[in-house]
Parts: C-alpha cells; sequence; structure tokens
C-alpha cells in the first residue's frame, strides 16, 4: 500500500495556523486592556515578540498598548518598535497615513518637554498625514492621532478645534471592534468633553461624558477604571461650570476613597479627584476642608509631568491661592497665585487663553486692595486675550466685565458700570444658566448700579430676583448636606437684602409685600429644611431609614459625649464631620418633601384678630446696613420702616441688656430704655402700640423684652403691650396643635456626684463661683412641687415630677415623647464660655461673660457654642443635656418646653438663620413652643413667675401670650405691693418663642 503524501498537509496546516496563533496573541493581549493590566501585557507580548512568527503583528500592537500607557515601558523597550514601525511603514510610502502615530507621538513629548512650536509643528503634520495622507491606517490609531491633537490644540487654546478633531475621533470608532478601539473612543470622549466645556457647551460635554461613563462601566468589569475616573472627572468640570456643586460632591467622594484604596494610586487621578471635591466643598461652604483638599491636590499634581505641562497643575495652584485669599492666609495666597501666573504664562505665552483665569484673580486683589489703575489693566488684558484666542461674547470673559464694571461703580460712573454688568450677567448666563451662585452678586452689583444711576424699579426688580435665587438655591441643596454645609453653604451665597429693603422702604404696598415675601422665604430657611427632615426621619422610622435614624443618632450621642469629656479640636471635628454625614444619609432612602413656600399675604392671614405684626430684617451686602421693620396691622396695608444703621441701634440695645441682667441704676435703665423705645418701638408707629405685637426678631433685638420697655414710672407691659416671639413668620401658618390628654413633665433639682461638678467645671475653665454653683436650688424644688399641685388642681390628667436622682436624660427620653409640656428646673450651662461677676447662690446657673449680640463669624462655630441643662448623671455621665442630645428626641407632640434655668434664650446668631442654642434645639426636635430666658434669673422670682405662668396657661386657659404677660405682672405687681425692687430684672426675663396660641 503506497504511502500518503503527508508533507503539504501539514506544511498547509502550519500556514493556516500561525496567523491563527498570532491573531490569538494579540487578542489576549487586547483583553487586557480593559483591566488596565499593561504590565501584564507587557510581559506576555516582549515573550511573545521573541517568536519569528508572532514578531511582525505584534510590535504594531505592543506600540500602541505602550501608547495607552507610557508609565509602563522604558524608552529602551519602545524606540526598537518605533523605529521598526517608521521604516516599515515609511516604506511603503514617505506620505503613508499610519505615519501619522509617530508622528503624532512625537509631537506629545516635545509638548511635555516644553517645546511647544516644535510640537505645533508636529500635531499640524500628523493631521495632514492623517487626512491627505496615502494607503490606510488603523481606526484606533487615527482615532489616537485625532485625540492627542485635540489634547494640544486644546491646551493651546483652540478649543473649537480641539473639539472638533475630539468629535471625529468619537465619531471614527462609533462600533469599535476590539478592547483597543473602545480604549480609544472613551479617550476621544474624554477630550470632546472637556473642550466642549471650555467653548460653554456645558450640554454638550455633561451628554458626551454620561455617554462615555456609561461606556466606560461596560468596557471593565471594575467601575475604578481610569477611563471612567477621567470621564466622571471631565463631568465634573462641566457641573462646576453649571454650579452644580452637589453633583460634584457626590460623585467625587466615593471616587477618592476607590483612590486612597489603591496601593499603587495614579497621581493625575489624585491631584484631579482632590481638585474636583475641593472646588465642590469650597462652594458648599466648608471652605477649611477644601483649602486641605487643594493643598493635596496640588501637591500630587506637581508630581505628575503630565499634569504640569497640561496647566492643569497651575490651574489649581490658583484656585488654591484665590481660597487661600478668602481665608486671609495672605502669604500662602501670595505663593500660590505668583506661581500660577508665571506657569501659565512661561508655558502657553503671555498672550494664552491659559492666563484669563489669574488675570482676572489678581484684578479682583488689585480692586479689594483700591489699586484700580492696576485693576482695570488687568481686567482689561484678560479681555483682550478671549476676544483674540475665542470671541469677544465668550463666557470666559464675563467675569472680567463683570470686574471693569466694578471699577466704573467705584469711581462712580454708574451708569456705564449698570450697562457693562448687564453685559456681563448676559453672557454668563448664556452658557452657564441663569441658577448659578456666583450670578447672586454680580445681580446685587447691578442692583446697587441701578439705584444709584436713577433707576430704582431696575434696583428693586434686580434685588429681588437676587433673593428669590438665593432661597431656591438653598432649598435645593441643603436637603443633601450635613448641618454644618447646609448653613455654611447658605452664608456663603450673595445677598442683597440691603438694597432690597432700602428700594421696598420707599416703594408702593406691593413692593413692601414682594419684598416681605423673600425675607420671610429665606429667614431660617436651613433650619426649617433641617427640622423637616428630621421630622420625616422620625415619621419613616423603619428599615433602612431606621437605621439610618440610628446612625445619626448615634453620632450625636458621639459627639455629645466628647463636648461633655471635654475632648480635643481635632476629635470633636472628626465627630462633627461623622455628625454631618450622617444627617445627609437621613434623607437618602426617601428624598425630603419639598418645604411648602408660603406667600405672606397667605401668612398675614392668619394674624391672631387686634394683633400687630413687627418683623425686624437687617440689611446685608452693604458696607453700613441698616436695620428695618415690617409691620402688619388689622385694616391696613403692610409697612416697612428704616430704623437706622444697625451698628448704631445694637449699641443702643447692648447698654439696655447689660442694664437688664443687673438689678440697680434704674436711672440709667430707664435712659437707656427710653433710647431704646425712641429708635425701635416708637418708630414703627403702631396704631395699637399697647395691644398685641408678635415680633420676629434680627440683630439684638433677640434680647429684648419690649414688655419692659420704660412707660413714665411703670412699663409698656402695664400699659397693655403683650408681646411674643416668632422665630420666623412661618410660624403664623403651623398648624394648631392636635387634641389630646395635656401630660406634664416635671425635671429638675438635679443631684450631682462631686465627680461630675468637678468635670462640668473643667469645661469652664476657671471661675471662682464652680464650688457651689450647682448646688440644689431651693427656689426650683418648691417650683416643680408648686406646679405639679397647680396642674392636677387644673385638671391634667398625668403629671409627672422627677428630682434628684430621678432627673435624668434616660427619663427625659423615655417620658419626653409622650408629654404636652416639658419643664426643666435647673441648672444651664454653655461649654466654653467663661464666667461672669459671682451672682451668689440667688441664680439659676452660672452666669455668662459673653457677647451674644454679635453675629457669629461661620456656622461651625455657632453649632459649637453648645449650652445644656444641668440633670443627674448616670452609666458615667455628668449630666450635662447638651442640644446635639435634644435635637435626637421625638417631641412632635409637645406643646411647650419651658427652661426655667439662666439664659436659655441666649446663642450664637448666625445671619438670617437667628439664634441658636437650646431653642433651636427643642425646635428641631418638634416643640412648638419654648418658654426661656434672656439673662441669669433669680431663683426665689422664677418659681413665682412659673407658678402664676402656669396657673394663667391650665387653669385660666389662656394662650401662650396671655400666659407669660399674666406671669410678668402677677411678679410686677407683688414686687411693687412689697415694696420691692420692679426692676425687670426680676419679672421680664423670661420669653416665649414659636406658636403663639
Amino acid at each position: 500500500m503506497p504511502r500518503r503524501p503527508f508533507r503539504p498537509v501539514l506544511l498547509l496546516l502550519l500556514l493556516c495556523l500561525a496567523p491563527l496563533a498570532r491573531a490569538d496573541t494579540v487578542a489576549e493581549l487586547d483583553s487586557l486592556i480593559p483591566g488596565e493590566a499593561y504590565l501584564q501585557a507587557k510581559q506576555l507580548g516582549m515573550a511573545a515578540l521573541l517568536q519569528p512568527r508572532e514578531h511582525d503583528a505584534l510590535v504594531e500592537f505592543m506600540f500602541n498598548l505602550m501608547l495607552e500607557s507610557p508609565a509602563d515601558f522604558s524608552e529602551a523597550e519602545w524606540t526598537p518598535w518605533r523605529d521598526e514601525l517608521a521604516a516599515r511603514r515609511s516604506a511603503q510610502s514617505p506620505r503613508a497615513k499610519s505615519l501619522a502615530t509617530l508622528t503624532i507621538w512625537q509631537a506629545q513629548r516635545d509638548w511635555r518637554g516644553g517645546q511647544r512650536e516644535q510640537a505645533g509643528e508636529g500635531v499640524t503634520q500628523a493631521l495632514d498625514l492623517l487626512h491627505n495622507g496615502e494607503g490606510r491606517i488603523a481606526p484606533a490609531e487615527a482615532a489616537f492621532v485625532l485625540a492627542m491633537a485635540a489634547q494640544m490644540r486644546g491646551a493651546n487654546g483652540d478649543y473649537a478645534e480641539a473639539a472638533k478633531l475630539a468629535e471625529e475621533g468619537v465619531e471614527l470608532l462609533r462600533q469599535p471592534r476590539s478592547m483597543l478601539e473602545r480604549a480609544r473612543r472613551l479617550r476621544a470622549m474624554f477630550f470632546l468633553t472637556v473642550f466642549s466645556d471650555r467653548l460653554g457647551h456645558y450640554d454638550v460635554a455633561m451628554s458626551t461624558a454620561r455617554q462615555g461613563i456609561k461606556e466606560a462601566e461596560a468596557f471593565s468589569s471594575s467601575n475604578n477604571n481610569g477611563y471612567r475616573r477621567r470621564l466622571v472627572g471631565a463631568l465634573c468640570e462641566s457641573l462646576i461650570s453649571r454650579g452644580e456643586f452637589a453633583q460634584v460632591r457626590d460623585l467625587m467622594r466615593p471616587e477618592l476613597q476607590r483612590l486612597r484604596s489603591q496601593p499603587d494610586v495614579s497621581k493625575r487621578d489624585l491631584a484631579m479627584t482632590l481638585g474636583h471635591l475641593a472646588e465642590a466643598e469650597r462652594n458648599l461652604g466648608d471652605r477649611e476642608l477644601a483649602l486641605s483638599l487643594y493643598r493635596e491636590s496640588a501637591a500630587a499634581a506637581a508630581q505628575e509631568p503630565g499634569l504640569v505641562a497640561s496647566g492643569s497643575y497651575a490651574a489649581i495652584l490658583g484656585n488654591l491661592g484665590t481660597l487661600a485669599y478668602e481665608l486671609q492666609q495672605y502669604e500662602e495666597a501670595d505663593r500660590a497665585l505668583t506661581q500660577n501666573l508665571a506657569l501659565q504664562e512661561e508655558q502657553f505665552g503671555k498672550d494664552s487663553q491659559r492666563v484669563v483665569e489669574p488675570l482676572i484673580v489678581a484684578g479682583e486683589i488689585a480692586y479689594e486692595r483700591n489699586l484700580l489703575d492696576e485693576a482695570e489693566a488687568r481686567y482689561r488684558r484678560a479681555l483682550a486675550i478671549i476676544a483674540q484666542r475665542l470671541q469677544p461674547e465668550h463666557i470666559d470673559g464675563a467675569p472680567a466685565l463683570r470686574g471693569l464694571a466694578k471699577v466704573l461703580l467705584r469711581r462712580g460712573d454708574a451708569a456705564a458700570a449698570a450697562a457693562m454688568l448687564t453685559g456681563a450677567l448676559a453672557q454668563f448666563e448664556s452658557g452657564a444658566g441663569t441658577e448659578h451662585p456666583q450670578l447672586l452678586r454680580w445681580r446685587c452689583e447691578l442692583a446697587d448700579a441701578l439705584a444709584q444711576s436713577g433707576d430704582h424699579a431696575g434696583a428693586l426688580r434686580n434685588a429681588l430676583l437676587v433673593e428669590q435665587r438665593r432661597s431656591q438655591l438653598v432649598a435645593a441643596v441643603t436637603p443633601v448636606l450635613g448641618e454644618t454645609q447646609a448653613l455654611d453653604f447658605k452664608r456663603g451665597l450673595g445677598r442683597c437684602s440691603e438694597r432690597l429693603l432700602a428700594e421696598a422702604a420707599v416703594g408702593d404696598a406691593d413692593q413692601v409685600t414682594a419684598a416681605w415675601n423673600e425675607i420671610a422665604a429665606a429667614r431660617g430657611l436651613a433650619t426649617r429644611l433641617a427640622s423637616l427632615r428630621l421630622a420625616q426621619a422620625r415619621q419613616n422610622s423603619k428599615g433602612e431609614e431606621k437605621q439610618r435614624w440610628e446612625r445619626w443618632s448615634k453620632a450625636a450621642g458621639a459627639y455629645a459625649d466628647a463636648l461633655r469629656g471635654n475632648s480635643d479640636a481635632p476629635t470633636l471635628a472628626g465627630l462633627r464631620r461623622e455628625l454631618d454625614a450622617a444627617i445627609e444619609a437621613l434623607g437618602a432612602g426617601a428624598p425630603v418633601m419639598p418645604l411648602q413656600r408660603a406667600a405672606m399675604p397667605a401668612l398675614l392671614a392668619k394674624l391672631p384678630a387686634q394683633a400687630s405684626l413687627v418683623a425686624f430684617a437687617s440689611g446685608a451686602g452693604a458696607d453700613k446696613p441698616h436695620l428695618y421693620a415690617f409691620v402688619a396691622e388689622t385694616g391696613a396695608v403692610p409697612q416697612l420702616r428704616d430704623l437706622g444703621e444697625v451698628a448704631a441701634l445694637d449699641a443702643l440695645t447692648e447698654r439696655w441688656y447689660r442694664l437688664m441682667r443687673e438689678p440697680g441704676h434704674d436711672s440709667e435703665l430707664r435712659e437707656a430704655g427710653l433710647a431704646v423705645r425712641k429708635r425701635l418701638y416708637d418708630a414703627l408707629a403702631l396704631k395699637n402700640p399697647n395691644g398685641r405685637v408678635l415680633v420676629v426678631a434680627d440683630a439684638g433685638v433677640h434680647r429684648l423684652n419690649f414688655a419692659a420697655l420704660p412707660d413714665g414710672e411703670g412699663y409698656l407691659i402695664e400699659r397693655g403691650l403683650r408681646t411674643h416671639l416668632l422665630e420666623t413668620e412661618h410660624d403664623l401658618g403651623a398648624a394648631a396643635a392636635a387634641a389630646g390628654e395635656g401630660r406634664l413633665l416635671l425635671l429638675g433639682v438635679p443631684e450631682l456626684a462631686r465627680s461630675d461638678a468637678s468635670e462640668l467645671g473643667r469645661l469652664r475653665g476657671s471661675c471662682p463661683e464652680l464650688g457651689s454653683a450647682f448646688e440644689a436650688l431651693p427656689g426650683a424644688e418648691r417650683e416643680i412641687d408648686a406646679l405639679a399641685e397647680v396642674s392636677r388642681a387644673a385638671g391634667v390628667s398625668e403629671v409627672t415630677a422627677l428630682k434628684g436622682k430621678a432627673a435624668t436624660a434616660s427619663a427625659l427620653r423615655k417620658a419626653g415623647p409622650q408629654s404636652r409640656i416639658i419643664h426643666f428646673a435647673t441648672h444651664a450651662f454653655e461649654i466654653g464660655a467663661s464666667c461672669a461677676q459671682q451672682a451668689g447662690a440667688t441664680r439659676r446657673g452660672i452666669g455668662l461673660r459673653r457677647d451674644d449680640g454679635g453675629n457669629a463669624p461661620s456656622a461651625r462655630e455657632a453649632l459649637a457654642r453648645e449650652a445644656g441643662l444641668v440633670l443627674s448623671g448616670e452609666r458615667g455621665s455628668n449630666g450635662l443635656l447638651l442640644g446635639a442630645d435634644v435635637s435626637t428626641l421625638a417631641l412632635d407632640g409637645v406643646g411647650w418646653v419651658v427652661l426655667s434655668a439662666c439664659d436659655t434664650g441666649l446663642g450664637a446668631r448666625l445671619d438670617d438663620e437667628g439664634v441658636f442654642g437650646l431653642r433651636r434645639a427643642f425646635r428641631l426636635a418638634g416643640a412648638r413652643t419654648v418658654v426661656m430666658s434672656l439673662w441669669p434669673v433669680d431663683d426665689a422670682a422664677t418659681s413665682a413667675w412659673m407658678e402664676a405662668l402656669y396657673r394663667a396657661r391650665l387653669q385660666q386657659g389662656s394662650d401662650t401670650v396671655d400666659a407669660v404677660a399674666a406671669a410678668d405682672l402677677a411678679v410686677l405687681t407683688a414686687r411693687r405691693a412689697r415694696g420691692e425692687s420692679v426692676h425687670p430684672f426680676y419679672w421680664a426675663g423670661f420669653v416665649a418663642s414659636g406658636d403663639w396660641r
């Protein structure tokens, strides 16, 4: 049998399998790209290159792998590949399209090395080869050429050309056939996003980024791949441009966590993520955190040659310097800003679009220093560059145009300034929309310019728009922020209330009402939103919501424990951040229902019959703000009174208040009281000044009791004046309390171990009276017994009196939610406050030497001024019940909380958010009305006052307004009958705030 001719068949088989083997190797290497396993791919590829049959096909792919991750390949490794490809492709044609890849690669190397002119020539040559060369080029390489050309064209300020090239790359790989092609498409999408953003085409940028993120997530099983991270970062750039800072924060926080978990983190990714998060935190109010993030971002960027070459490092330095300047850290600001401008000019030239932003910042600094010529020169140079590089109407020129307008306004040319500001606003809004927070200050500047040029209607219209949009931003953003950041976010937004109030004060009734609508909408808005969030969380305490509530309660308890334990500042700051994070999470599962905005006419319709409403409002957005008062009376249109400069009025109220705190000095007291009455009460011109007056306080008014104003030899309360405090105008719209059994909880007369008293003392520093400061108050014990008797006689269904060791926070937490009235008769205490002059054992608590008249410099400081009530210690606690503890209680059914202790109505004041401290904490917990003290009250007089209050409320059925007045008059009348001092110290120290019913 003859032998079969097998050799030709075997040869044919080997010829068929050889390309299959090469294809399998390329496919294997290609499959490693999504996981960014370039070192593994390199090892496999280098081994395969040693096989002659594999070599030719693999050289091209290995070079492309190197283009994806140059850091993983040494120059000695890739140089032979480049040279071989150059020889092979040039042999096909000196004008081969495929040579464009090698040309753009060299251009990029020149660019990174600072040889900008040479790099630009290389980009031109590469694009010419790509579009006009001979032969074919692989789609993946063509897309690489387009993306790199876009990057370098964009870096030189030619954003339109860059976006066009990047878009061409995206379209070229609309249907990618390999992982390499998918990676190249994602790179092109990244640059299309970046340069669309630079052109002000934010919708295109965000749409491209979101599509790219979707593709990147499908591309790799890991959401931590670099392609996705860069697209998320690019999306954040556009979100920042549009003012969507909360979205940026929510995107960047998990990105930063992922990066920090990596053993060998990319400096580029870390720097950009930190920078984006810093910008978000800065605009959301946490500027100290933002500064630390910018510092870390700059340190990382300095180590990444690509970020230095691209100008990103310089931009981060610019942001760092600007923020440091805002925080008055001038040395750091000057260093960063000087380096920023020098880098930009060195890298991109003095006429590059890259130097526009540092020029504008330098102009702002010159303006603040009143160097108007220098500021104008900086602004005009920036505008000239914009006109040359982009177009005169480009959004990037708007800040410089606004700067020039401010210079004009300061020089006195209001009409020209108004026209220029109008143009700057239109230019900015054309790209960023109308809701960007930055525009609030711009529009208020326009309102000022219009007013100074005589256009008062235009000034009022723009000032109204500022306040409307400010409230809209607060309502939209703060529900997803922690408490500190929500308050600082609101505080950081531009305000225009001084201009609004000044214009409305000389306007008609419709203009007054319009202004009042906006002032009332903003007043206490962040606190009202926080209260709504907590109320919803209390009601929805199931499943995940319950876990979030427990996390928040635990975080609040830990923060309070640290305060009680006198922990150091870093520990407290860390726990405060944990508490804020827990508050953020409260609404994550069930979004907070929008806060219903009530117009003033609807609120005024609920004003009690024959009552007046006086709502004080201090201006903001001016160097010398005034205090104004809105007045509403039955049968009359609302009025707005300009009462004068806040500083002068605060000085008057401060003097009267200080004299009210200490008995004696009757003639000085009356003189000071008459001055306050003339400027703050008689100036209201009420039709019935001796009737019911509901007061919304602002500025120094929050410490005053108008009932104690002098009238002849007596006081206004004796002429019929009945006053009550509302936290905001919205208290008028609160629904009436639900009917139910009137349970009363009385707590007080705590028993403190010596160690607890000593521990509390350490929280207050050096105080001479601390040795006896926490001894039992005889009046407080009699007060609890008397109120229990009065309540039972009035038919209160259940009275619980907890004294001594029974008066604990645990008992409050258990019995409080079932009570209609909670009464505390104990010492009050503020952490960190110094002690006032020794008052003896007749005061309820330790008097405070502090200044409550001014505005707190930040939300963090306002919240840090924690006040508390002293209860009996338990389970290692010293018994101090702090505001952080109170806000975790469920007191939605509580009508009255009565704080029969010293200074319980005082606290830090934060702009139009009002007064912080215990009064705010109990309102956050759901209590409708808080009865509180304005100074260190007398023990015996307080007991008498409280007994009269409860008799009027429970036995005579008086509403809150009349019950408080009855208590004032009872003590005043009794003291006068006994021939004792009727100084207001003894009878006017308590006021009620909240629901007037």
